[in-house]
């Protein structure tokens, strides 16, 4: 049983740019006339993600009035959205052309050079984003993710406190706090992640990582808890029907229940090739062979020479002779 490994990766908070929000209310107009109308109407789109009509109602915004950085700005989000780093960094540029002020801007430039790993420039417009506000959450979450990808871990902790300390509902600093606590083993991670849940119950990556820790440390009821949260949310997440199965059968020995989660997985993941080997090693467990090796083959299919299916089909070769 020593080759069966948890599959869970941590998901790290990357930071997106974010869209110009409408209020919520708003009217979106069916047949806009003004440049504002158009604007909201391209929000809305962009928030949908239905990029080709954003696109157009924002030029036809922006052919009514260019005096609007706001505009510049969500233009810049549809850029980004189709990897035009130029034309990103363009909008923005112009953005700020049109308002020296608008600090969304300059945290939008700092985050477009986090993401091409330009940290001089992306700390530099956060410098400027601070001058115009000291109060500004977003500039430190920014920052230490700038500090976490130099490796400067202890200096990312402190900066994304500061930004928790100014906007004590900031998801994701909590989450990125947990993470870093998580990978030095650090029980600590449990708070931050708690933290989330307070705001987001049904929060993914919290309730992930949350459960993972539990798992990792031998806490399995607690895991078990998380990830039935997780299905109340996401009834097909298959990590979680993975990770429930491995507990069935490897923790509790309940080979038949394991499998029931590891083939809901499998119905999420048709090719989800550490569920397919472990149902195998289940259907072994109970002793039904041939299911099993019709597992291990399948692995096999999945990823060629996958090791623990290979040696899953030579215990059954040794038990047939």
């Amino acid at each position: 049983m020593k080759f069966l490994k948890i599959i869970f990766g941590f998901v790290f908070i990357v930071i997106c740019l974010w869209s110009c929000k409408h209020d919520k209310g708003t009217v979106i107009p069916k047949t806009p006339k003004t440049a504002e109308e158009y604007f909201v109407r391209a929000s809305v789109y962009y928030e949908n993600q239905i990029i080709d009509s954003a696109f157009f109602d924002i030029f036809a915004a922006l052919k009514l009035d260019t005096t609007k950085a706001k505009y510049y700005a969500l233009l810049s989000d549809l850029y980004f959205s189709q990897r035009e780093t130029d034309l990103t960094e363009e909008m923005l540029e112009k953005a700020i052309m049109k308002d020296p002020q608008y600090n969304e801007a300059y945290l939008k430039l700092a985050e477009l050079y986090l993401f091409l790993r330009m940290y001089p420039e992306a700390n530099a417009k956060l410098d400027q984003a601070l001058s115009i506000s000291a109060y500004n959450p977003k500039a430190h979450l920014i920052r230490g993710n700038i500090l976490r990808q130099q490796g400067n871990i202890s200096e990312a902790k402190r900066i994304l406190q500061l930004c928790i300390d100014q906007n004590p509902k900031e998801i994701k600093a909590f989450l990125d706090l947990g993470y870093l606590f998580q990978m030095e083993d650090d029980p600590i991670c449990i708070r931050f992640y708690q933290n989330v849940l307070d705001i987001d119950p049904y929060h993914l990556e919290a309730n992930h990582n949350m459960a993972y820790f539990y798992q990792n440390h031998g806490e399995y009821d607690k895991a078990m808890n998380q990830y039935k949260i997780i299905l109340q949310a996401d009834p097909t997440n298959k990590a979680a029907l993975y990770n429930m199965g491995w507990i069935y059968m490897v923790v509790e020995d309940k080979n038949e229940e394991a499998i029931a989660f590891f083939t809901k997985a499998l119905d999420s993941d048709s090719t989800f090739v550490q569920a397919v080997c472990n149902r195998g090693v289940a259907f072994e467990n109970l002793k039904q062979y041939d299911k099993a090796r019709q597992d291990f083959q399948y692995a096999c299919k999945l990823k060629e020479n996958f090791e623990p299916a290979l040696r899953g089909l030579n215990r059954l070769d040794k038990l047939k002779k």
